[in-house]
C-alpha cells in the first residue's frame, strides 16, 4: 500500500506542475508570446509523459494491492472501492488522494479547453488575414475594356506598383 501513496503522491505533484504549465500556456497565448509558448509545449511534453509513465505504475501497483485484498480482477481496481476494504485512516487517505487527483485532472481539462478555443481563435484570424492579403495583392483591371469602372470589383485595395 505504501508504494501506492507514493505513486499517488507524485501523480499529484506532476498535475500540479501541469496545471502550472496549461495556466502559464493560457497567458502565453493571450500575450501571443511564441517563443515561450515553445518552450512551455517542450515543458507539457515532458509532463505528460512523466504522467502517462506514472499512470501506469499506479495501475500496475493497484492491481497487486486489490489482488491482495481479495478484490476481483475483471477490471482495473479503483481507488474509492479499495477504500472501502481497508482501515478508516487508509481508506480515508485514498479517498483523499483520489479527490485530490480528480480535481487536478479536471482543471487541467478546463484550461486544456479554454487554450485550445484560444488557438483556433487566433488560427481563424491568421487565416482571415492571409486571405485580406491574398485578395488585396492579386492582379486585376481597374477599367473595362470598354473604358468604364467595374462595379463588380470587390473594394479591397489596388497596387499601383509591386516596386518598393
Amino acid at each position: 500500500m505504501d508504494q501506492l501513496f507514493g505513486i499517488l503522491d507524485e501523480q499529484i505533484k506532476v498535475y500540479r506542475m501541469l496545471l502550472e504549465v496549461v495556466r502559464r500556456e493560457k497567458e502565453i497565448l493571450i500575450a501571443a508570446r511564441l517563443d515561450e509558448l515553445n518552450e512551455n509545449n517542450r515543458n507539457k511534453e515532458t509532463l505528460l509523459l512523466k504522467a502517462k509513465d506514472l499512470e501506469g505504475k499506479r495501475v500496475l501497483e493497484a492491481e497487486k494491492v486489490a489482488q491482495a485484498l481479495g478484490m476481483p480482477q475483471e477490471q482495473e481496481p479503483r481507488l474509492l472501492e479499495m477504500a472501502h476494504l481497508v482501515d478508516a485512516v487508509t481508506g480515508e487517505r485514498l479517498r483523499s488522494l483520489h479527490s485530490v487527483l480528480d480535481l487536478l485532472l479536471k482543471r487541467v481539462q478546463s484550461f486544456n479547453r479554454q487554450n485550445e478555443i484560444l488557438v483556433q481563435s487566433a488560427l481563424e484570424n491568421i487565416t482571415g488575414a492571409m486571405n485580406a492579403l491574398r485578395d488585396t495583392l492579386k492582379e486585376r483591371g481597374t477599367y473595362q475594356r470598354q473604358g468604364a469602372l467595374d462595379s463588380h470589383q470587390s473594394l479591397g485595395g489596388q497596387l499601383v506598383s509591386r516596386e518598393a
